[in-house]
C-alpha cells in the first residue's frame, strides 16, 4: 500500500530471512568469521547463541549457502533419532537406503571420508537447537565421534537461544557440553548499528529519500526494540503503514510511539521487564548491607587492625606519582605475617628472599639509607625456584589491566595462569607469581655496565664519542630498538580460501608479541587477491582474509581498537597475474606497524 507513496520497489521490513536484505553488524560479522574459522579448523561441535530475533538464522543461512563446502540445514527440532539422521543424509545428497540408523550412519561416514580426501569440511547446521530433545542431542554426540587424527569429519553448529545452556548442564549431557569447541553469543545491536540496519534495508528496497525516517523516529525505534532485528522490522513496518494512513511524507517519532504504545504491540515493545525493579531493589539492599557491615567492623575495632593495609594498597594503585626504590627500605608493618605494632619496622634487605623493589608515595632521598613508605601490601617473596619459567619482557602501565608480561613466549595479564602458577602482579621490572602458598618474584635481568673513564678533558659530544664515553642518560637499549619501518610481514593464502597457513602462525605470534610491547603503535592489515573472479568477490575475499588475521591477533591479547583492516582486492599485485606463481604471490595479507594516529 505505502510503496508507491514512499518510492519503494518492494517491502523493506519483512520478517523472512531474505538474502537481499542481509545486514551484518560488527557483532554479526565477528560471529560469522568466528564460526567460519571454526569450520576450517575442524572444531567439530560449535555453539551459536542469541536472544529471540537477533539474527541467528541469517548467519545460519549465510554459512549454509557457502560454496566452499557441502552443508545441511535443519530447522525442525521435533524429530526422532532416525528421522534426524535421515534428514542429515538427505540434505547432503546421501542415499537413504533401507532407512535403518546403522545403514544411514555408515553411508554418512563413507561420505565424510570421501570429502575428507578432497580437503572439504562437511557442515551440519541445526537451528532452534534449544528445542532439541535429549535423544537427538545424544545422536549429535555420536556423530561428533566421527573424526580422524587431524580433526573432526563432521562440523556441527547448534544455533539457539541461551536456554540451550541450561539443557547442556544436565549430567546426562556433560560429555556433549565438554566437546563443544567453540561458542559465540550474538548480542543485540547498538544505536548506530540499528540506524545503519534500517537505512540498509530501505536502500535495498529502492528508497532514495534519506530522510524517510526522521532522526527522532530512528532513535525511538532503537529504544523501543532494544536493538533486536526482528522487533526493528515489525516496528518499522507498522510505522510506515501508520505514516501512510495519516498522509505523512515520512515517518516521525510520533508515528513510532503510537505503534509501540498500541495495546496489541505494547507487550513486544515494553521498556523493561516488570521484575527488573525487584532485581534492582535486591542489589541495592545487598550493597547497603555490605557497606553497613564493613563500617561496623571498622568502627568497633576490627578496622583499626586491617584497614590501614587496605588503604595503603589503594593508595599504591591509584597514585599519580610513584617512586622506584632500589635501596633497603623500612616497611612499618606486616613483617613475616606479624600484626603491626607501633614502632615495629622491618628492613627489607637488597639481597635475599625479600622484595628489592617497592612502590610508595614517599620521595627518594639520595642521602638516606632507609626510606619510610606508605603501607604496602605486596607479598613477601621466596627464592626464585622456577628456573623453567622465563620472563622475556614486560610492558607496564599505570592501569594494571593493560600491563602485560611475556612468560615462556606467552603474553599474560595479571590473574592469568601458566600451569599451576598464577600471575599476581606485573611491575616495571619484575612480576609477582603465586604457586600454592608461595610468592615468587621473577625479575628482568639487565646487564649493567660501569664506565669509569676520566672525562674532565672531554667536553664536547664528538670528543666523548671518539673516546668511547657515553653520557649518563644514554640508553644501551636504544641501539637495539626494534625497527618497525622495515618490519612488514606478509601472510600468503591458497586459492579462494581464507585459511591461515600453518607456517604463518609463528610470524603472527611474533607480531603479536611485538605489538603488545609497543603501546604507541597500531596494526594496519591490508588484504590482496589475484585477478581470478569478479572485482566484488575479490574485494570481499581480501577483507575476509584481513578479518581472519585480525581475529587471531585479538585472540593473542591485542586490543581490537588498535587494528585496522583494509580489503584491497586485486590492486597492487607484486607480480603479474599471468602465471600461477604470480597469482600465488599476490594472494596475500600485508601487515604494518605504524604510530598511533598515522594510519
Amino acid at each position: 500500500m505505502y510503496r508507491d507513496r514512499f518510492g519503494l520497489k518492494c517491502k523493506p521490513f519483512g520478517n523472512t530471512p531474505d538474502p537481499l536484505f542481509f545486514y551484518f553488524s560488527a557483532d554479526h560479522r565477528q560471529g560469522l568469521v568466528t564460526l567460519s574459522q571454526g569450520i576450517h579448523d575442524r572444531c567439530g561441535l560449535m555453539l551459536l547463541l542469541g536472544e529471540v530475533g537477533t539474527g541467528k538464522t541469517n548467519i545460519c543461512y549465510h554459512l549454509h549457502n557457502h560454496e566452499g563446502y557441502p552443508s545441511a540445514y535443519l530447522n525442525y527440532p521435533f524429530l526422532t533419532e532416525g528421522e534426524f539422521l535421515e534428514s542429515v543424509n538427505k540434505e547432503l545428497g546421501i542415499p537413504v537406503g533401507d532407512g535403518s540408523r546403522r545403514r544411514n550412519r555408515a553411508e554418512l561416514q563413507d561420505y565424510l571420508l570421501r570429502q575428507q580426501n578432497k580437503g572439504k569440511p562437511v557442515v551440519v547446521i541445526v537451528d532452534e537447537a534449544h528445542r532439541l530433545g535429549i535423544p537427538i542431542l545424544d545422536e549429535i554426540l555420536i556423530l561428533s565421534n566421527l573424526q580422524v587424527a587431524d580433526g573432526h569429519l563432521l562440523q556441527i553448529i547448534l544455533a539457539g537461544q541461551p536456554l540451550l545452556l541450561d539443557t547442556l548442564k544436565q549430567p546426562r549431557l556433560q560429555s556433549l557440553n565438554q566437546r563443544i569447541g567453540l561458542r559465540y553469543h550474538l548480542a543485540k545491536m547498538d544505536r548506530a548499528n540499528t540506524i545503519d540496519y534500517i537505512c540498509h534495508r530501505l536502500a535495498k528496497a529502492g528508497c532514495t529519500n534519506q530522510s524517510l525516517f526522521s532522526p527522532g523516529a530512528l532513535d525511538t525505534i532503537w529504544k523501543k526494540s532494544h536493538g533486536t532485528p526482528r522487533l526493528i522490522n515489525q516496528l518499522s513496518e507498522r510505522a510506515l503503514n501508520e505514516a501512510y494512513r495519516r498522509g505523512k511524507k515520512g515517518v516521525g517519532r510520533r508515528q513510532v510511539r503510537r505503534v509501540a504504545d498500541a495495546p496489541l504491540y505494547q507487550p513486544l515493545f515494553a521498556a523493561r521487564p516488570k521484575y527488573w525493579s525487584m532485581r534492582t531493589a535486591f542489589a541495592g539492599t545487598v550493597m547497603a548491607l555490605f557497606v553497613g557491615v564493613s563500617f561496623g567492623l571498622w568502627y568497633f575495632g576490627l578496622g583499626s587492625k586491617y584497614l590501614p593495609i587496605m588503604t595503603g594498597k589503594i593508595n599504591q594503585v591509584t597514585a599519580e606519582r610513584r617512586t622506584l626504590i632500589r635501596q633497603p627500605i623500612v616497611v612499618p608493618q606486616l613483617a613475616e605475617n606479624r600484626e603491626y605494632e607501633p614502632g615495629d619496622g622491618v628492613v627489607v634487605e637488597q639481597e635475599g628472599t625479600l622484595p628489592v623493589v617497592a612502590y610508595g608515595e614517599a620521595p627518594l632521598h639520595p642521602d638516606s639509607q632507609a626510606t619510610e613508605l606508605n603501607p604496602i601490601a605486596e607479598p613477601l617473596s621466596v627464592a626464585d625456584d622456577l628456573p623453567d619459567l622465563d620472563l622475556g619482557a614486560i610492558a607496564w602501565d599505570e592501569n594494571s589491566d593493560r600491563s602485560i608480561a611475556v612468560l615462556n613466549d606467552r603474553i599474560v595479564h595479571e590473574g592469568d595462569f601458566i600451569g599451576d602458577v598464577r600471575v599476581l602482579q606485573i611491575k616495571p621490572n619484575h612480576v609477582v607469581l603465586l604457586r600454592g602458598n608461595e610468592h615468587i618474584i621473577k625479575k628482568i635481568h639487565v646487564e649493567e655496565r660501569e664506565y669509569t673513564p676520566e672525562t674532565s678533558d672531554l667536553s664536547t659530544t664528538a670528543e666523548k664519542e671518539q673516546a668511547g664515553v657515553r653520557d649518563p642518560e644514554y640508553n644501551d637499549q636504544a641501539e637495539q630498538t626494534f625497527s618497525f619501518t622495515h618490519y612488514k610481514p606478509i601472510i600468503y593464502f591458497d586459492y579462494r580460501t581464507s585459511n591461515i597457513a600453518t607456517e604463518a602462525y609463528e610470524e603472527l605470534d611474533r607480531l603479536a608479541t611485538i605489538a603488545a610491547l609497543s603501546p604507541d603503535y597500531e596494526i594496519v592489515i591490508r588484504g590482496y587477491t589475484d585477478n581470478v573472479g569478479s572485482t566484488k568477490y575479490n574485494k570481499s575475499l581480501s577483507k575476509t582474509r584481513t578479518q581472519i588475521v585480525r581475529n587471531y591477533l585479538v585472540g593473542k591479547g591485542i586490543d581490537p581498537e588498535k587494528i585496522k583492516t583494509i580489503g584491497m582486492g586485486e590492486k597492487n599485485p607484486l607480480l603479474p597475474n599471468t602465471t600461477p606463481e604470480g597469482r600465488a604471490v599476490n594472494r596475500r595479507v600485508e601487515i604494518e606497524l605504524v604510530p598511533v594516529g598515522d594510519s
